[in-house]
């Protein structure tokens, strides 16, 4: 049983993590808009957050029961674990812990553009990328949740995003700031970890252009000597002479 279902994961893994991805998207949006509903949607919003809730203990209990190294398991989703645990409407800061369910988001985002061969290849930045993509959209949203109606600087989704381009890109304004406990932190982990991922993917993007270039001169470079070996296989007739110029013609517009 244990095998099997692993096993349909492992098959159906793109379609499993764009669902669960989705879900944690609009589990995150619920839960906040439940706080600002009037009362009688109040109701409804509580439904869909609660089968959303159940969604995600479903899928964490199965695969941590299926996982044949439960241990190695709890280390890799502990984070899981922790957005499940309940908010009270009051309790602002408890109420953030919702927004580490877009961390599983963002991860199964990554999991199904990593399917993609050409993608793939380039693993180390792409996952660099959505984990800064991860910091900058979970900190804004952090941000405006904390902030809004407190903070006369944040009116819309659209300040708090302002703030955090502004803040990884170190430009540094100072039209947007936190006020709030809760703002500072969101603030904190933005400043630390966001551009502190911004600055890998500047370095592994020139490292991947040197290492291209290098590669590129590498092969300009040895083409004296392949065509020379292609010479000698037509000289010896293994090649015919239109394979030979044609092979000739593909090496030299490489320089």
């Amino acid at each position: 049983m244990r095998g099997r279902f692993n096993t349909f994961v492992a098959r159906h893994e793109v379609p499993w993590e764009l669902t669960m991805a989705v879900l944690a998207v609009l589990y995150v949006v619920v839960g906040f808009a439940t706080d600002d509903a009037p009362g009688g949607l109040v109701s409804n919003l509580a439904v869909v957050d609660l089968a959303l809730t159940v969604i995600f203990v479903a899928e964490f209990g199965s695969r941590f029961l299926a996982s044949y190294d439960r241990r190695r398991y709890l280390r890799g989703h502990w984070i899981d674990l922790v957005a499940l645990i309940p908010a009270g409407r009051g309790l602002r800061l408890f109420r953030l812990l919702r927004l580490l369910r877009l961390v599983r988001a963002f991860a199964g985002f990554y999991r199904v553009l990593t399917h993609y061969e050409r993608l793939a290849r380039h693993g180390r930045l792409l996952g660099l990328f959505v984990a800064w993509l991860a910091v900058a959209v979970i900190s804004a949203t952090a941000l405006y949740i904390a902030e809004a109606g407190v903070n006369e600087n944040i009116q819309t989704p659209l300040d708090a995003l302002w703030w955090g381009v502004v803040t990884l890109t170190t430009v540094g304004y100072g039209d947007v700031f936190p006020v709030t406990p809760e703002g500072r932190l969101a603030g904190g982990a933005l400043m630390i970890v966001g551009i502190t991922l911004f600055a890998a993917i500047t370095g592994t993007i020139t490292s991947f252009l040197v290492t291209e270039e290098a590669s590129e001169q590498a092969v300009r470079d040895d083409i004296p000597n392949t065509l020379r070996g292609l010479a000698s296989l037509r000289d010896d007739g293994i090649i015919t002479a239109a394979e030979f110029d044609a092979k000739k013609a593909e090496l030299l517009a490489r320089i």
